[in-house]
This record gives structure tokens, sequence and C-alpha cells, in this order.
């Protein structure tokens, strides 16, 4: 059985070993912030027992695990679920450098959930595969070069020069697989990785309009398409001239991708606001990256870019139709997740207590309303669960 996102039921079964699991004590401190002197304390024991617990020297009693799951929101069995060996690509943000350092550590946490949710629904459904072209990128490639990178990639996937009318669901029907979260996670709009041959995608949503939610969005492709290499992340971390260069090439391609140049100039017939929020309805994009794409492609002056800065800021964070264009949403998590649901495969709870998560974060991860892993969602129905092996689905 497939659906519009490329899910087809598949026989896999999962792997369930009960070995307390260090790392997973070890990532969880790190990405909630806390020292190991902090943590310590918080659980009732000392420094030592706790680097014994992350060194596999000691597995923690039940009482300190009870502790550690009231401190953490976590249940004792996430401490308990294997691993899976990772092949990561550069880890990338779309964000303001200042904030890379101290929210990185929980950003790559929120990554691995991702990429265990997908693991784990991938053991009834089969995901589409990446289909991503297959570009040459030098990191010192022109401006032009990338240019003809955002036509190559619209011919790739059969589309025009025309306005993308739902961007996360062509990325999503390419095989990228996308998770928004209703906050902007300190000053980041979005983050992207490769993982074990899978492309992901987080976006923040709560502050965004939804233009920029999905240049966001466009933008992390841009690095999941350019900026392969897994040196990238460590120079970008160490060189503010090399992180400006991998942001300038990935805004420069999402804008390229949204606004092709062609089609683009031969409706920019004014640089007036009104004509320009005209365009924005049309390809939804945020005026000010209209006014950007128009400072790039040398159709206006930097005094006139200025100009036209001014004016957009009037509104404040809000520009005109931001309230009109409708945000979107990504589905291929929620599409399997009733899909599992719905054919009997599993129950919402049943997944819950086998991923065994925090039900808030499981439920922001796979992008349903609150209280589907609860039983307490309307959409959370299950059918005639008899007529189905709940291990294997044969449809």
């Amino acid at each position: 059985m497939n659906n519009k996102n490329g899910l087809g039921f598949t026989s896999r079964v999962q792997n369930t070993q009960q070995h307390f699991v260090p790392d997973r004590l070890r990532q969880l401190r790190i990405a909630l912030g806390f020292s190991t002197v902090d943590f310590s304390e918080r659980i009732g024991v000392s420094r030592q027992a706790l680097n014994q617990f992350e060194t596999s020297r000691t597995v923690p009693g039940y009482e300190t695990l009870q502790r550690i799951e009231a401190e953490t929101g976590f249940p004792v069995g996430y401490f308990f679920k294997t691993i899976s060996p990772t092949n990561e690509g550069p880890f990338l943000f779309r964000a303001n450098r200042t904030s890379l350092k101290k929210t990185k550590e929980m950003s790559r946490f929120i990554m691995l959930q991702m990429q265990e949710t997908h693991e784990y629904f991938s053991n009834f459904l089969d995901f589409k595969e990446p289909n991503i072209p297959p570009i040459e990128f030098d990191i010192n490639s022109s401006i032009d070069d990338i240019e003809d990178i955002a036509v190559a990639t619209r011919k790739f996937w059969g589309l025009g020069l025309g306005p993308i009318s739902h961007v996360l669901r062509l990325l999503e029907n390419n095989g990228i697989v996308i998770s928004q979260v209703e906050q902007r996670l300190d000053k980041i709009d979005a983050f992207s990785q490769w993982r074990n041959g899978v492309p992901l995608i987080l976006v923040g949503s709560a502050e965004f309009s939804a233009c920029r939610l999905r240049l966001n969005a466009m933008h992390e492709f841009a690095h999941l398409l350019l900026h392969t290499d897994a040196e990238y992340e460590e120079k970008a971390n160490t060189s503010k001239e090399f992180y400006d260069l991998l942001e300038q090439q990935a805004y420069r391609l999402s804008g390229a991708f949204l606004l092709p140049r062609e089609s683009f100039l031969d409706e920019l017939y004014s640089t007036s606001l009104q004509h320009l929020i005209e365009l924005k309805k049309r390809w939804g994009v945020s005026l000010a990256a209209i006014v950007r794409r128009c400072k790039d492609l040398e159709v206006i002056t930097e005094s006139r870019y200025e100009l036209l800065m001014r004016q957009i800021k009037k509104h404040g964070k809000t520009e005109p139709l931001d309230d009109v264009i409708e945000k979107e949403r990504p589905t291929v998590f929620s599409q399997a997740a009733d899909l599992i649901s719905e054919h009997g495969i599993k129950t919402p709870q049943e997944m819950i207590d086998e991923m065994r998560l925090p039900r808030r974060l499981l439920e922001t991860i796979v992008g349903v309303e609150d209280g589907y892993f609860s039983g307490k969602s309307e959409s959370g129905k299950i059918v005639n669960l008899r007529s189905f092996n709940k291990n294997k689905a044969n449809m």
C-alpha cells in the first residue's frame, strides 16, 4: 500500500535489547545543558557515580533511574534503547552564529530523535528514497554556478520556472524528512543533516510567517545539496568567514530556486512596494527575500535596497499578507503514524511505548496534535486490529 508521500508497508521488525546504554544518559544530560556536578546533584548521586554511569562502569539502580526520569521527563526505558550506528553528514544551522555553541547539543539531540523515529517507522513502512540531483559542487564555485544548480534542481524534479505552491510537500515528495517545532531554539531558525543516508530538516514555526518558513526549509535543503563534506561542520565552527560563506551559498540557492532569475525578472516590471507585495502573493516569498533577490540580481542599487528594507521594517516583524498566506506543515511522519495506527499494526500507545520518548516530544517530531499518543486524540482511531498481524503488514 502506498500514499502520496510514497509510504508503503514492509515487514521488517525491530530489534530490542534490554541493556543500559550509557551514551543515552550522557547525550541527554549534555542536551539539557547540565554539567556533571549539576546533574548529579539533581538526581541525588555523587559526580563520581554519574561518571561511572556514563562510562559503562556501573549501571544506575532502580531508584536512581526513577529520579532521572522525574528530572528529565524521559522514561526509564529510553536509557535501555540501543543506539544504531550512524553515518553523519555536517550538522548545519540557519541561525545567528552566536547561538551555535550553547544550542548545538540540544539541536543535535533532536536530530537524533528524528533519525530514530524514521528508523522506527521504517520497520513497518517504506519511505521514498532521497531524490536529490547528482550535482558537482566545489565550495569555491561561483554565484553563476549556484544559479545554474537551482535551475537544474527544478528541472531534475520536473518543475517549470513558476511559483512553488507547497515547498514542504515538494521536499517530502523527494525523500527529505521534515519535522517542525512550534518554537525557535535560541535564535535557530532551522537545521539539517544527512544521517544514515536520510536527509533530515527541522524547522521552527511559531514566530515565523509562512513565507519565512518556506525560505528556511529551502535554505536547509541547499545545505543538504551543496554542503555534504563532513569537514564543513568543524570549519564552520572555527571560522566565521567559512560559516558566512556556507550561509551565503545556501541563501543564494534557496532564493534562486524559489525565484528563478528568468521568470522572476520577466514579472518584475516595477520595484514599488505595492508591486512587490503582488509578487509576494504570487510566489510565496517574503518581501525581504524578494528585495534581497532584486539586489542579488543587480536590478536595484544598494541605496534602493536600503530604502525598500526601511519601508518593509515599518510594519515591524510582520509584513503585508503574513496573516493571509497559510503556513505549511510537514506530513510524512504524521501520515506514517496514521497508516500504522489505522491498519491495526500498532496502536498509538504501542508506538510510544516502543519508541520510549516523552509524549509531547514525540508528538512534536511526528507532527500530530496534543494527545495523539495518549489515546485522547480523535484522529488516532484503530481499524479492526484483529484483522492484521501487528508486527507485519500484508497490504
